[in-house]
């Protein structure tokens, strides 16, 4: 009776060591195959290739588009700011933060379903050619641009300096004969700057108790250098205070955020931090402006469109009590 008891009892706790390994061992293979690129890989390949041969629509299963799709959706899951740029919009991007492109030197938006010109940039090929604000677009080449997208429009206007670009423009203004003509314009070398005066200009002129004005649109490459451009324009003619505009500025390039706010700060302080999953990826970047510390008053204009790059500039500054910021509660992108 004792002998069967014990064998029960050494049985169960068998039993119990058995059914604890296997759930360890199955918790260790499901972690392990999570972690594997590759047996990963086979699924999503098994079921591509399901979405090809299966779909019910085939014009909507070519191998770039579904791998596209994928690849903004494993972006898009990670977090708001993540996302995946395919190299049309990584370009686009490019000449963003360059501030220049060949082009005709117009800026257009879409009203009333054409392309419209809102403004001819002063000294441009378009500006020469006589295009007003308010003139249409109707066609780029032979393309209408009555259902055309606003970047496919953009990048029709603009390629490589020195080329031409035909056009057909309608203007509302002009007698009935003349409304509708074609333009023909070659591409020059367009420089946008990303630091402008209150008139969106470069003439930056004082307003009234000697203070200044500057808004910067975005951080481009050479952001930090034409800021420093209008400040020393505007010293020069007395300068007592400053007033820095980051409404709708959607950020731009971290180095130049940083050498914006070291034109205000004493060399050795800490502008931000950024890190990584690994901590050798963690980064501090110092103040060590190169040119002479400004110390006048300064108040930082924000909105909700401020983002990423206008927020390190405006939390670095306020948190060093060096400006005071005044307006809206800011995007909050990440930073």
């Amino acid at each position: 009776m004792k002998q069967r008891i014990i064998y029960t009892v050494l049985i169960s706790v068998l039993g119990l060591n058995l059914f604890f390994g296997a759930q360890l061992y199955l918790n260790s293979a499901e972690s392990d195959n999570r972690n594997d690129a590759y047996s990963n890989m086979i699924v999503f390949t098994r079921v591509l290739e399901e979405v090809r041969d299966h779909y019910v629509d085939a014009n909507k299963v070519h191998y770039p588009d579904l791998i596209e799709g994928a690849l903004k959706g494993m972006l898009d899951r990670l977090d708001p700011h993540s996302a995946y740029m395919d190299p049309r919009r990584f370009r686009n991007m490019q000449t963003d933060t360059r501030g220049e492109f060949g082009g005709i030197g117009i800026t257009v938006d879409k009203r009333d379903g054409w392309l419209t010109i809102v403004a001819p940039m002063d000294g441009t090929p378009g500006a020469k050619a006589g295009l007003m604000a308010g003139d249409q677009i109707r066609k780029i080449g032979p393309h209408s641009t009555e259902k055309m997208t606003m970047q496919d429009a953009v990048e029709r206007l603009r390629g490589p300096i020195g080329k031409a670009v035909t056009f057909t423009i309608f203007r509302p203004s002009a007698k009935p004969e003349e409304r509708e003509r074609d333009v023909t314009v070659v591409r020059a070398r367009i420089q946008v700057p990303t630091v402008s005066d209150i008139n969106r200009k470069q003439d930056f002129k004082l307003l009234d108790d000697k203070i200044g004005y500057v808004r910067l649109s975005q951080f481009g490459d050479r952001t930090a250098d034409e800021l420093e451009a209008a400040l020393r324009r505007m010293e020069s003619k007395g300068m007592r205070a400053l007033v820095m505009d980051l409404r709708n500025n959607p950020g731009g390039l971290l180095e130049q955020s940083i050498r914006v706010v070291e034109k205000f700060l004493p060399k050795g302080k800490l502008v931000v931090s950024t890190e990584g999953r690994n901590p050798a990826d963690t980064r501090r970047h110092i103040a060590n402006c190169v040119f002479k510390i400004r110390e006048y008053p300064l108040v930082v204009l924000v909105d909700g469109g401020s983002a990423s790059a206008s927020e390190i500039v405006a939390g670095c500054l306020k948190d060093y009590k060096r400006a005071d910021l005044v307006g809206e509660k800011t995007f909050g992108k990440g930073s």
